[in-house]
Parts: structure tokens; C-alpha cells; sequence
């Protein structure tokens, strides 16, 4: 059944995607935003705002430190505002900067609470107004601004963001693991596809996967994120058959593949299917499931780490990269994938449904905390970066280049957004199509 030319079930799905984008993402963003807020804290730097969400309040409190928390309009972001910003990017307030005359003298030169309620694009006061900021701030203000603060404790409060990012996902994963387990594949070959890489290179049934390129190999999944992200590329296979260690050589073809919620993706595809035989269900420690979280996170940050750099040299598709409207469908797709296949109770369904769910917090949160640490000015690897300077030379990079570096990374974040945005609009309408 369709309306209009979609169908029924994709417009059911988007009220359902929009509140579970709007939830992921504030989860995320809480996590990451403390992480600044905490860090700035516990360094005595004092925090006037924290908002999750852009534009006009619609909820308000101040804390007995004077931080006033908000819950903003567009809930697809937020910020923390340092003591003598004059917004969530960090400029300083322009009656302390100085751009305003007689803003000492004029107490309506203070920024209206709505004018300081912007998102934050960088950690410093705008180049060269340092010393203007300096002259008036009392020794008391100082001591609680973030801008003069050693260039350590500000670099561990950019980083604390991201941080947080890795710590909000190693705890969902170690909460999952914890309470459902897991079901472990052992890379031994149950099958091998016809007139695939994995016949032509001579692998048979019953195969013991030992290693890949080296590198040792403990989990079919394991195995599929390595030949996914090597199509077109020959890859050496230490294998274990029948006692004896074999070296077959396999170039993964690019096809294309569903994931797990039923998109098409494209892909390297080696053309073995597991031993179904050797799926083993394991229950965790709380020690153990530790180290398997933090493995998890790697494994996500591993992945990003090869496919951007198979991107750079024209390995992958760019049409491959999603922005918000991706994360959206993917978010209302895990929210409702317990209710589809599975004679189970509705219960189960739920437990199935949140499970993937929080499963996708966990990963998105890993991404976002990666990709905040490229070295991209406006981001907080930019800001990291700076601060590399600044801590080897002893004095900040140039004003002239601070701005410059600024604008570029404006530019790039900017360009970055509308080329993603334009895939997930083509990628949508191709799905509804």
C-alpha cells in the first residue's frame, strides 16, 4: 500500500526515526558536552551556560555554582559557555574585549542572554584580543577563565568531549554485554559461494581462518569488517586445514550487500559463509566484558580509521558517507527492527528493539568522538592541534593564522555537511523510489 507514490510503511517509520534521532542525539551530545563541563570543573574554570540544543530556551535552571542549564528549541546539538565568552563559540563578551567603547561604563553593552546562546565553533577568544581581555579581568576572574588557563588544562578540556564520547559507549557496550552476552562466530568456513574470491583463491569448507595479513583473526566478524573494507585489494590468509597451515591469497569483490537493517550498501565481499556449527553463546564477567566494550569501540574506530583512509585515495565511494538524515532512518530503523520477522512476544520485541538501539548510541557515539578529534580547525582536533603549537613554540599560533585556519575549517565543515546531506536526500528518495 502506498500514499502518494511511498510507501505506507516508510511514512510510518519517519515520525518514529524523528523522535529517535532527536533522542540519540541528545544523549550523545549530553555525554560529549559534559565531558567539556566536568573536565572545566574539576580545573576551576567556571561555566555559565550549559545547553543541549540551539536557539530559545524553552527550560531553564541555574545550579548553586551559577551554571545555568538549558534545554534549547533545535535539540541537534549544544554547547558549554565559559566565563567571559560572549557565546557557545568562546569569544570573549565584548565589553570585556573591548570592541564596544563605553561597554564598561553601559551595562545594556551585555549580551542579551539569546545573543550568547550560540553554537560553540572554537575554544579560544577571537585572535589577538587576549591582552584586551586580560586588562579587564580582576585576578579573581582570571584565575576562573578559560583563556588564561595552562595550555594543558585547556587541551584536556577540548578533549574531555570526545573522551567522553569513547567512555558514554565502552559503558553501553559493557551493559549489553553484561546483560544479554553475546554470540561469538569463529572464522571457520561453512560454505563457500561459487565463482566467488573465496573459490577462485582455493578456500574449502571447513577452513580455519588463523590470520589475515598478519594479523590474527578470532571472529568471523572480525573477518567480514576486514574484507568489507578491502575490495580490490589482495589480501594473504594464513589457514588451518586438517591439521596443516596453508597460505591462500584472496581479492575481495566489491558488491552489493544489505546491512543489518536492510539497506543496500556496497562492499568487499570474499564469498564464505560461517560454520554454523561453531557459534558459541558467551556469558560475561564483569572484567571480561570490560575488555570486550573497550575492543568494540576500537573495532568501530579501526573501521572509520580504514575507510577514511580508502576514501582519501579513491578506494571507497564518497556516496557511501551519511549525515544527519541517515543517522535519522538508521535511528528509527533500530528502534523498530523487534517488530519485524519474529513470531515473539511483544515484550521481546521491545527488549530486541532497544537492544539495537543502544547498540547504535553506542557506535554513533564512537564516531562522533572520532570525528571531533580531526585535525580540523572549529572542531576540537583543531583546537588540540593549536594547542600542539602552542605547547611546543611556548606562545599561541598567529593571530592572522588562527583566523585563517578558522575560516578554512568553516568552509570545510560547512562543504563537509551539504555534500553528506545531498547523499542522504539521494539515498532517501532512491529508498522510497
Amino acid at each position: 500500500m502506498s500514499i502518494a507514490g511511498f510507501p505506507l510503511e516508510q511514512l510510518l517509520i519517519l515520525p518514529i526515526a524523528v523522535v529517535a534521532f532527536i533522542v540519540l542525539l541528545t544523549i550523545i551530545v549530553f555525554f560529549h558536552e559534559y565531558g567539556h563541563f566536568s573536565a572545566a570543573r574539576a580545573l576551576g574554570i567556571r561555566v555559565d551556560v550549559f545547553s543541549i540544543g540551539f536557539g530559545r530556551p524553552i527550560a531553564r535552571w541555574t545550579d548553586r555554582k551559577g551554571t545555568e542549564w538549558r534545554i534549547s528549541m533545535l535539540p541537534l546539538g549544544g554547547y558549554v559557555k565559559f566565563f567571559g565568552d560572549a557565546s557557545g563559540a568562546s569569544n570573549p563578551k565584548a565589553d570585556i574585549a573591548g570592541e564596544i567603547e563605553d561597554a564598561a561604563a553601559d551595562d545594556s553593552a551585555e549580551p542579551s542572554t539569546e545573543d550568547r546562546a550560540r553554537p560553540a565553533t572554537t575554544q579560544f577568544p577571537r585572535p589577538g584580543e587576549a591582552d584586551g581581555l586580560a586588562s579587564r579581568l580582576t585576578p579573581e576572574e582570571r584565575a576562573v577563565c578559560f583563556h588564561f588557563k595552562p595550555v594543558w588544562a585547556r587541551a584536556i578540556v577540548v578533549a574531555a568531549g570526545p573522551m567522553a564520547n569513547f567512555i558514554l559507549a565502552t559503558a553501553i557496550f559493557w551493559v549489553l554485554l553484561i546483560s544479554f552476552g553475546s554470540y561469538v562466530v569463529t572464522p571457520k568456513v561453512g560454505e563457500v559461494v561459487e565463482d566467488s574470491a573465496a573459490a577462485e583463491a582455493g578456500f574449502v569448507a571447513g577452513d580455519l581462518i588463523v590470520s589475515v595479513n598478519g594479523r590474527k583473526i578470532a571472529r568471523f566478524d572480525e573477518l567480514t569488517m576486514t574484507t568489507r573494507l578491502s575490495s580490490g585489494e589482495e589480501l594473504r590468509f594464513e589457514v588451518e586445514r586438517d591439521g596443516e597451515r596453508l597460505t591462500l591469497y584472496a581479492t575481495p569483490r566489491r558488491q552489493e550487500i544489505d546491512d543489518a537493517f536492510g539497506n543496500v550498501a556496497e562492499a568487499g565481499v570474499l564469498g564464505i559463509v560461517g560454520d554454523a556449527s561453531s557459534v558459541t553463546f558467551v556469558r560475561y564477567a564483569p572484567l571480561d566484558a570490560l575488555k570486550e566494550a573497550s575492543r568494540q569501540v576500537w573495532r568501530v574506530i579501526s573501521g572509520t580509521l580504514r575507510f577514511l583512509s580508502r576514501l582519501v585515495v579513491g578506494k571507497e565511494d564518497t556516496r557511501q558517507l551519511g549525515g544527519p538524515i541517515k543517522m535519522a532512518q538508521y535511528a528509527g530503523q533500530s528502534a523498530m527492527s523487534g517488530f519485524e520477522g519474529d513470531d515473539i512476544s511483544f515484550l521481546d520485541r521491545l527488549k530486541v528493539s532497544l537492544g539495537n538501539f543502544i547498540n547504535l548510541a553506542a557506535v554513533v557515539s564512537v564516531s562522533i568522538g572520532f570525528l571531533n578529534l580531526l585535525p580540523v580547525p572549529v572542531l576540537d582536533g583543531g583546537h588540540l592541534l593549536y594547542y600542539a603549537y602552542e605547547g611546543i613554540a611556548g606562545r599561541p599560533l598567529g593571530a592572522r593564522a588562527q583566523a585563517i585556519g578558522f575560516q578554512l575549517g568553516m568552509v570545510l565543515l560547512a562543504s563537509f555537511m551539504i555534500f553528506v546531506t545531498w547523499n542522504d536526500i539521494a539515498n532517501l528518495l532512491s529508498l522510497l523510489g
